[in-house]
Protein backbone atom coordinates (compact mmCIF):
# COMPACT_ATOMS: atom_id res chain seq x y z
CA UNK A 1 0.00 0.00 0.00
CA UNK A 2 3.00 2.29 0.60
CA UNK A 3 4.63 1.56 -2.65
CA UNK A 4 1.03 2.51 -4.18
CA UNK A 5 0.73 5.42 -2.79
CA UNK A 6 3.83 7.13 -2.84
CA UNK A 7 5.22 5.97 -6.39
CA UNK A 8 1.97 4.47 -8.25
CA UNK A 9 1.59 6.61 -11.28
CA UNK A 10 -2.19 7.45 -11.06
CA UNK A 11 -2.64 8.32 -14.40
CA UNK A 12 -1.53 4.56 -15.68
CA UNK A 13 -4.86 3.70 -14.40
CA UNK A 14 -6.79 5.47 -16.81
CA UNK A 15 -4.42 3.18 -19.52
CA UNK A 16 -7.08 0.72 -21.34
CA UNK A 17 -4.52 -1.82 -20.27
CA UNK A 18 -5.36 -1.46 -16.97
CA UNK A 19 -8.19 -4.40 -16.45
CA UNK A 20 -11.41 -3.15 -14.06
CA UNK A 21 -10.63 -4.89 -10.74
CA UNK A 22 -7.13 -5.59 -11.81
CA UNK A 23 -5.56 -4.45 -7.76
CA UNK A 24 -8.28 -6.71 -6.23
CA UNK A 25 -6.84 -9.93 -8.40
CA UNK A 26 -3.21 -8.57 -7.88
CA UNK A 27 -3.65 -8.92 -3.66
CA UNK A 28 -5.25 -11.75 -4.02
CA UNK A 29 -2.91 -13.50 -6.33
CA UNK A 30 -0.09 -12.23 -4.37
CA UNK A 31 -1.41 -12.89 -1.02
CA UNK A 32 -1.89 -16.81 -2.04
CA UNK A 33 1.39 -17.02 -4.00
CA UNK A 34 3.20 -15.73 -0.72
CA UNK A 35 1.72 -17.56 1.23
CA UNK A 36 2.88 -21.09 -0.67
CA UNK A 37 6.37 -19.82 -1.09
CA UNK A 38 6.35 -19.58 2.46
CA UNK A 39 5.31 -22.83 3.14
CA UNK A 40 7.33 -24.58 0.21
CA UNK A 41 10.75 -22.66 1.54
CA UNK A 42 10.45 -23.29 5.33
CA UNK A 43 12.44 -26.57 4.85
CA UNK A 44 14.89 -23.94 3.68
CA UNK A 45 15.24 -21.35 6.47
CA UNK A 46 14.52 -24.57 9.05
CA UNK A 47 18.21 -25.54 7.55
CA UNK A 48 19.29 -22.36 7.86
CA UNK A 49 18.41 -21.83 11.70
CA UNK A 50 19.85 -25.33 12.49
CA UNK A 51 23.32 -24.43 11.10
CA UNK A 52 23.74 -26.41 8.04
CA UNK A 53 24.08 -22.87 5.72
CA UNK A 54 27.32 -21.06 6.03
CA UNK A 55 25.49 -18.03 7.79
CA UNK A 56 27.35 -16.54 10.77
CA UNK A 57 26.80 -13.76 13.80
CA UNK A 58 28.04 -10.32 12.94
CA UNK A 59 31.08 -8.38 13.63
CA UNK A 60 33.19 -11.71 12.71
CA UNK A 61 34.44 -10.31 9.20
CA UNK A 62 35.51 -7.24 8.53
CA UNK A 63 33.48 -4.23 7.43
CA UNK A 64 35.07 -4.61 3.87
CA UNK A 65 33.94 -8.42 3.57
CA UNK A 66 30.52 -7.46 4.77
CA UNK A 67 30.38 -4.75 2.16
CA UNK A 68 31.39 -6.87 -0.73
CA UNK A 69 28.56 -9.33 0.23
CA UNK A 70 26.29 -7.04 -0.94
CA UNK A 71 28.04 -7.32 -4.64
CA UNK A 72 27.90 -10.84 -4.23
CA UNK A 73 24.52 -11.14 -3.57
CA UNK A 74 23.29 -8.99 -6.03
CA UNK A 75 25.16 -10.49 -8.86
CA UNK A 76 24.78 -14.03 -7.66
CA UNK A 77 20.71 -13.01 -7.76
CA UNK A 78 20.98 -10.71 -10.74
CA UNK A 79 22.45 -14.00 -13.03
CA UNK A 80 20.35 -16.63 -11.81
CA UNK A 81 16.67 -14.53 -11.59
CA UNK A 82 17.90 -13.27 -15.37
CA UNK A 83 17.88 -17.30 -16.44
CA UNK A 84 15.27 -18.39 -14.56
CA UNK A 85 13.15 -15.71 -15.97
CA UNK A 86 13.78 -16.29 -19.55
CA UNK A 87 13.37 -19.77 -18.61
CA UNK A 88 9.96 -18.68 -17.65
CA UNK A 89 9.49 -17.19 -21.20
CA UNK A 90 10.06 -20.91 -22.73
CA UNK A 91 6.60 -20.80 -24.60
CA UNK A 92 5.70 -24.14 -22.33
CA UNK A 93 6.20 -22.19 -18.86
CA UNK A 94 5.29 -19.13 -19.82
CA UNK A 95 1.84 -20.70 -20.86
CA UNK A 96 1.25 -22.83 -17.85
CA UNK A 97 2.50 -20.49 -15.28
CA UNK A 98 4.77 -17.03 -15.77
CA UNK A 99 1.80 -16.02 -18.42
CA UNK A 100 -0.41 -15.26 -15.12
CA UNK A 101 1.57 -12.50 -14.15
CA UNK A 102 2.39 -10.99 -17.53
CA UNK A 103 -1.46 -9.97 -17.55
CA UNK A 104 -1.06 -7.22 -15.96
CA UNK A 105 0.23 -4.95 -19.02
CA UNK A 106 0.20 -1.76 -16.67
CA UNK A 107 1.42 -3.28 -13.17
CA UNK A 108 1.10 -2.04 -9.73
CA UNK A 109 2.74 -2.50 -6.48
CA UNK A 110 0.12 -4.84 -5.72
CA UNK A 111 1.41 -7.72 -7.90
CA UNK A 112 4.96 -7.59 -7.52
CA UNK A 113 4.24 -11.18 -6.38
CA UNK A 114 1.24 -12.01 -8.47
CA UNK A 115 2.58 -15.35 -9.32
CA UNK A 116 1.84 -19.02 -9.79
CA UNK A 117 2.84 -20.02 -6.41
CA UNK A 118 5.12 -22.75 -7.63
CA UNK A 119 7.14 -20.32 -9.75
CA UNK A 120 7.32 -17.73 -7.05
CA UNK A 121 9.06 -20.12 -4.67
CA UNK A 122 11.46 -21.39 -7.93
CA UNK A 123 12.15 -17.56 -8.33
CA UNK A 124 12.96 -17.22 -4.94
CA UNK A 125 15.37 -19.81 -4.35
CA UNK A 126 18.39 -17.85 -5.69
CA UNK A 127 17.67 -15.60 -2.27
CA UNK A 128 17.50 -18.37 -0.39
CA UNK A 129 20.49 -20.33 -1.16
CA UNK A 130 23.00 -17.29 -1.58
CA UNK A 131 24.13 -18.37 2.39
CA UNK A 132 24.81 -22.41 1.71
CA UNK A 133 27.08 -21.19 -0.93
CA UNK A 134 28.73 -17.74 0.20
CA UNK A 135 29.56 -17.23 3.91
CA UNK A 136 26.91 -14.37 4.92
CA UNK A 137 26.49 -12.74 8.56
CA UNK A 138 22.91 -13.00 9.92
CA UNK A 139 22.76 -8.67 9.67
CA UNK A 140 23.59 -9.03 6.69
CA UNK A 141 20.97 -11.76 5.34
CA UNK A 142 18.54 -9.61 6.92
CA UNK A 143 19.02 -6.36 4.88
CA UNK A 144 19.47 -8.20 2.02
CA UNK A 145 16.33 -10.40 2.03
CA UNK A 146 14.47 -6.68 2.74
CA UNK A 147 16.23 -4.72 0.13
CA UNK A 148 15.06 -7.51 -2.13
CA UNK A 149 11.44 -7.90 -1.80
CA UNK A 150 11.60 -4.19 -1.40
CA UNK A 151 12.73 -3.96 -4.83
CA UNK A 152 10.55 -6.04 -5.91
CA UNK A 153 7.56 -3.89 -5.13
CA UNK A 154 9.21 -0.70 -6.62
CA UNK A 155 9.66 -2.47 -10.32
CA UNK A 156 5.92 -3.01 -10.29
CA UNK A 157 5.31 1.00 -9.49
CA UNK A 158 5.11 1.38 -13.10
CA UNK A 159 7.55 3.95 -12.64
CA UNK A 160 10.41 1.90 -12.54
CA UNK A 161 10.34 1.84 -16.72
CA UNK A 162 13.25 -0.67 -17.48
CA UNK A 163 10.95 -3.26 -15.97
CA UNK A 164 7.60 -1.42 -17.14
CA UNK A 165 9.37 -2.24 -20.69
CA UNK A 166 9.16 -5.87 -19.89
CA UNK A 167 4.91 -6.12 -18.61
CA UNK A 168 4.56 -3.94 -22.16
CA UNK A 169 7.02 -6.26 -24.07
CA UNK A 170 7.38 -9.82 -23.11
CA UNK A 171 11.12 -10.25 -25.09
CA UNK A 172 13.10 -7.20 -23.41
CA UNK A 173 14.13 -6.67 -20.24
CA UNK A 174 14.53 -9.28 -18.26
CA UNK A 175 17.12 -8.22 -15.75
CA UNK A 176 16.03 -7.92 -11.34
CA UNK A 177 18.83 -5.49 -10.52
CA UNK A 178 20.79 -4.00 -13.49
CA UNK A 179 21.17 -4.08 -17.14
CA UNK A 180 24.31 -6.71 -17.56
CA UNK A 181 22.87 -9.76 -18.50
CA UNK A 182 20.16 -8.07 -20.53
CA UNK A 183 23.05 -5.89 -22.71
CA UNK A 184 25.08 -9.16 -23.00
CA UNK A 185 22.22 -11.62 -24.40
CA UNK A 186 20.43 -9.19 -26.53
CA UNK A 187 17.37 -8.49 -24.44
CA UNK A 188 18.17 -5.02 -23.60
CA UNK A 189 15.90 -2.58 -25.06
CA UNK A 190 16.46 1.22 -24.26
CA UNK A 191 13.30 2.09 -21.84
CA UNK A 192 12.90 6.00 -22.65
CA UNK A 193 12.87 5.44 -26.56
CA UNK A 194 10.44 2.10 -26.28
CA UNK A 195 8.12 3.53 -23.76
CA UNK A 196 8.21 7.02 -25.95
CA UNK A 197 7.55 4.91 -29.16
CA UNK A 198 4.97 3.23 -27.60
CA UNK A 199 2.60 6.33 -26.14
CA UNK A 200 3.08 7.82 -29.79
CA UNK A 201 1.80 4.70 -31.64
CA UNK A 202 -1.25 4.29 -28.41
CA UNK A 203 -2.24 8.42 -29.26
CA UNK A 204 -2.61 7.62 -32.88
CA UNK A 205 -4.81 4.72 -32.34
CA UNK A 206 -7.15 6.49 -29.81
Amino acid sequence: MLFYQLNFDVSSARDPRFKPGQIRGEISKSLLAILVMSLLTSPIVIAQAAGYSRIYPFGEASIWYEAAQIVLFVGFNDTCVYWLHRLFHTPVLFRLMHKKHHQYMTPTPFSAFAFDPLEAMIMSLPIYSFSFFVPMSNVMQLLVFSAAYLWTFLLHDDSTQFHTVHHKNTNYNFGQYTTLWDRWAGTYVDADKFLTQTRHRFKQKH
